[in-house]
């Protein structure tokens, strides 16, 4: 007689990484690694939305029960199972089991569907998925991983851009009717240019979503899908553009030290500062710094910051 299945809390299981220290908007993501097979049930979707993503190296036998039948099928790498807020349902897998998952409380999809146009979101009826392949929503979970890898370096925004991306693409892909629902109005040059004149007046802070949102006078999920339409850039990268170019200002100024150009505008660490730098540029901040012809007058750059990028 086999056991009856237990809560993943209940098991002993954890989370190895988790966004409980990001989490601003309603959603959550954690990464768990080598489940040791059995039978299980994820407790969090009583109160939320649930997308797993499954990760482990090789294929997994797996078995999802719920009330109207079971599902089986073999899991790899990229496949992604869906379970709606108050479904109640419990796996059982057979090799050692990973995966990235996503929880998403219904409020925070009630308010992206109103801002989106997609009306409310309770009067959408979410589909229940079982190991189908959505390669857009992988690359979401990616990036979200290589954030909290990084611990949260990029900055709230970021955060909150991908979190928002994330909703937006469930809600299009996996409630009836949703496409027809999306009608947004459209962002005008005038609003972007709001945004824009709050990113240059900020560019020191940790800015939220929500502030960028407020100084454009649009939704959050409105500025994040339509900002790449009119400048080509999502807003973080925007902002990070921005900051870049600030910062070659300042090293060609030679008024102040790499260390100091890094913390002033806003990047997590000089680590940090030198891979943005890089990206955008294709040279070290110190690179670029020594094209610059650096230094400009005496005590520019002081011999210790050097080395220090």
């Amino acid at each position: 007689m086999k056991q009856k299945p237990q809560d993943f809390g209940a098991i002993g299981a954890a989370p190895v990484l988790s966004s409980d220290k990001l989490e601003r908007a309603g959603l959550r993501f954690s990464q768990w690694e080598r489940l040791s097979p059995r039978q299980a049930y994820d407790g969090s979707t009583d109160a939320r939305h649930v997308v797993a993503i499954h990760g482990s190296p090789g294929p997994v036998e797996l078995s999802e029960y719920e009330p109207g039948g079971m599902n089986n099928g073999i899991a790899r790498p990229g496949d992604i199972q869906i379970i709606p807020s108050g479904e109640r349902a419990h796996c059982e897998w057979r090799q050692s089991l990973s995966f990235m998952k996503l929880e998403i409380l219904p409020s925070k999809l009630e308010e992206v569907a109103a801002a989106s146009g997609f009306g409310r979101s309770a009067n959408l009826r979410w589909e229940r998925r079982f190991l189908v392949q959505d390669p857009k929503l992988l690359q979401l979970s990616r990036w979200m991983l290589e954030e909290l890898r990084s611990g949260g370096a990029s900055g709230r925004l970021y955060w909150d851009s991908l979190s928002n991306l994330a909703a937006v693409h469930l809600l299009q892909h996996y409630t009836t009717s949703s496409q027809a629902c999306l009608k947004p109005k459209p962002l005008t040059s005038a609003q972007v240019s709001r945004a824009i004149e709050f990113m240059h007046e900020h560019l020191e802070q940790d800015m939220t979503l929500e502030q960028l949102a407020s100084a454009a006078n649009v939704s959050l999920s409105h500025l994040v899908r339509l900002f790449k339409r009119h400048t080509g850039w999502t807003p973080h990268q925007y902002l990070i553009r921005l900051r870049v170019e600030r910062a070659k200002l300042w090293i060609r100024c030679g008024q102040r030290s790499l260390k100091e150009i890094a913390a002033e505008l806003g990047f997590s660490d000089q680590s940090h500062f030198t891979r943005m730098f890089k990206k955008y540029t294709g040279l070290t901040p110190m690179q670029y710094a020594v094209q610059s012809g650096w230094p400009h007058e005496p005590g520019a750059f002081p011999e210790k910051n050097r080395h220090s990028l």
